[in-house]
This record gives structure tokens, C-alpha cells and sequence, in this order.
């Protein structure tokens, strides 16, 4: 993991607001009314994460095959019928 470190420390607001850098901001593609993960590790680094914003999912998953597949009661599919299902369920 690279580390890129500020050249000024961050004030924190006495509602505990802080201002990310403008060069943090664009190398992570953030703007407003983006969201952030935030994770505090053991060793008390605090590690900010953007989160995937809807339209974010919505390229992610644009390209995954919608197919509809019948399982019967014995557990069995048609794998003629379910072509990508069942290469899904034959990965390893």
C-alpha cells in the first residue's frame, strides 16, 4: 500500500469536522454528496474509503447476464436452460 501523507496537519472543529486536502480529494475522485467508509485500524490509523455511489453499481453490474432458473424439488436445473448459471456453479 502506497502512503501519501499531508504537509500540514488537519484541525478538527469543535463539532469534530475535518477538511480533506483538495490534491486527497481529486486523487480519490471525490465530490460532494460523495459518501466515505470510515474503519479505525488497532494501531489507531483512522482509513477512509469512498464508497460506491448507486450509479457506481449500476456499471458494475450492467454487464451480468439475467437469466431465469428453475430448480426443481431434487435440486436438479436445466443446464441448456441456464447457461451462465450453471458455468457460475461449475467455477472453482
Amino acid at each position: 500500500m502506497t502512503m501519501i501523507r499531508g504537509n500540514k496537519p488537519l484541525k478538527v472543529s469543535s463539532k469534530g469536522r475535518v477538511v480533506i486536502p483538495l490534491d486527497f480529494r481529486k486523487r480519490m475522485h471525490l465530490s460532494s454528496g460523495d459518501q466515505l467508509g470510515m474503519t479505525l485500524s488497532n494501531d489507531g490509523r483512522l482509513i477512509l474509503e469512498k464508497l460506491p455511489s448507486s450509479s457506481d453499481w449500476k456499471r458494475l453490474i450492467a454487464d451480468i447476464p439475467v437469466e431465469q432458473v428453475t430448480v426443481e424439488q431434487d435440486g436438479h436445473y436445466d443446464p441448456v436452460k441456464s447457461p451462465n448459471f450453471d458455468e457460475w456453479m461449475h467455477e472453482e
